[in-house]
């Protein structure tokens, strides 16, 4: 985590270095809400959605169309649980690190306000596990659960003077599960609130 945290000081810091020098460049810090859900193959399954948060950086490259990497400290849940068995259900928390690429373009232009579309591939490294599952005969673990989810981004922006907000879905686009039982993806709607402070 330290050595992220410490990339991210150095890649923020090379920006604001050149922030003359790229045409259409901000950078600043975002907040925003997270309501995941993790899915499976099994029709028996019933999935919930779970709300949280996320907090990090983003910057943004170009004009008319842009280039938005991010990095942010995020957290996927869900809940699982059987149709047929009341009493079994599941809940998976994933503590992650997530490095969306977008690529962006400005549908409505004006001095103090834009209107955008964007998508891209996000990876998403999880930090740390939280795994629970009650009275299933084959219980998930920690050790079930890859380390890396690959997603699909795509949604919608706006900016208002030095404030930009984006309405994305993610599409989780590898199973995360190593068992052979079934498979096991994520997929997230986000709300993001950001500060342009260049």
């Amino acid at each position: 985590m330290k050595k992220i945290l410490l990339a991210a000081s150095i890649i923020a810091f090379a920006s604001m270095s050149y922030a003359q020098l790229i045409p259409g460049f901000s950078i600043g810090p975002k907040i925003g809400a997270s309501f995941s859900k993790f899915t499976t193959d099994q029709s028996q399954i019933q999935e919930d959605i779970k709300s949280s948060f996320h907090y990090g950086a983003f910057a943004r490259f170009g004009k008319k169309v842009y280039f938005q990497p991010e990095i942010l400290i995020n957290t996927r849940k869900g809940t699982l649980k059987d149709d047929n068995n009341s009493g079994i259900s599941g809940s998976i928390k994933l503590n992650s690190v997530d490095v969306p690429l977008l690529l962006g373009a400005r549908l409505i232009d004006v001095k103090a306000a834009n209107i955008r579309i964007m998508a891209g591939p996000v990876a998403s490294i999880a930090v740390n596990k939280t795994i629970m599952f009650d009275n299933w005969e084959n219980p998930v673990t920690k050790d079930d659960i890859k380390n890396a989810n690959w997603g699909l981004q795509f949604g919608a922006g706006a900016d208002l003077l030095m404030f930009t907000v984006d309405l994305r879905y993610e599409i989780g686009l590898n199973d995360i599960s190593k068992l052979n039982t079934f498979d096991l993806k994520n997929n997230m709607f986000t709300i993001g609130v950001g500060w342009k402070i260049l």
